[in-house]
């Protein structure tokens, strides 16, 4: 993983050789050391997570002297993975992206040009108090899915990687028409959905037993139930959702990679925000990077 990245260097020759013999603004813009692991757009945060950064649109290396990754804060924070401290019964963030305004009376060069902040919120819009930048965000462990656009700018959708997810149970059966997944909380736990795949699975075991495990996080108890589930989210194509009877069911297009499928939800429990929160988190992992 590249964690150092290298300003270009200067040549005489120009990019295509034959010279800077035309209009060239390069030495109106700051071109620096820069550090990897600090993504600063959305883009540069998929990168840098998987690990094929290259230089541009990250922040500054702030190590000294350049270079020295080892004993650079940076590099602790992320193998210590200082990401966002993840709000309880939460499984699902989507990512508001706001530029910050250019400082006024600049041409060029301004510091804030092509910056930004990001804002987390539930994926009903709600803000959720979360201190969070892109640092946090790149050393927070969860599936990114993709970015879309809307009135209110630039987003994406963060689904928590759950790390009750190990202990959770899945007992799958096939039948001659469907498959079920019944799941758990854990090996002593009651079961807290049934799960009916008709046509193919569209999961794997791993995607089941993180479900499990955020359904297992909400509690009963509190929120109001029969939280409507959206028909669609943005950028999860393929995916629509709805009721039937008591069940809520999760339908797949078909595609490239998947068959058409459909999946349908019977809970364990009264139908809470949260384990609405759940299933779409589910849907984003199916369908994330």
């Amino acid at each position: 993983m590249p964690l150092f990245l290298e300003q270009p260097t200067y040549g005489p020759a120009g990019p295509d050789g034959l010279g800077w013999n035309r209009l060239s603004l390069n030495t109106h813009f700051d071109t620096r050391h820069q550090c990897g692991l600090l993504p600063s757009t959305y883009a540069t945060l998929l990168e840098s997570r998987r690990g094929v950064q290259a230089w541009g649109s990250y922040d500054r290396c702030v190590a000294s002297p350049f270079g020295s990754c080892s004993s650079c804060p940076i590099q602790r924070w992320h193998l210590e993975r200082d990401g966002i401290s993840w709000p309880l019964d939460v499984p699902l963030l989507l990512v508001r992206i706001r530029p910050l305004p250019l400082s006024p009376g600049l041409s060029f060069a301004d510091p804030a040009a092509g910056r930004s902040t990001v804002h987390l919120c539930s994926w009903r819009g709600e803000d959720l108090n979360v201190k969070a930048d892109w640092r946090t965000l790149r050393n927070t462990a969860g599936v990114l899915g993709r970015a879309f656009w809307d009135s209110e700018g630039q987003a994406f959708w963060m689904a928590r990687s759950n790390p009750a997810a190990a202990s959770a149970v899945v007992h799958s059966k096939r039948f001659r028409t469907h498959t079920r997944h019944a799941l758990y909380g854990g090996k002593e736990g009651r079961r807290l959905a049934l799960l009916s795949c008709h046509g193919a699975c569209a999961h794997d075991e791993d995607d089941l037993r993180h479900l499990a495990a955020d359904v297992a996080d909400w509690d009963p108890d509190s929120g109001p139930d029969g939280i409507s589930v959206p028909s669609r989210l943005p950028a999860v194509p393929g995916i629509d959702f709805g009721h039937e009877q008591s069940r809520t069911v999760l339908r797949r297009r078909a595609s490239q990679g998947y068959p058409a499928s459909t999946l349908a939800v019977s809970w364990a429990l009264p139908v809470r925000r949260a384990a609405v929160t759940a299933l779409l988190a589910y849907a984003v992992r199916l369908t994330g990077h």
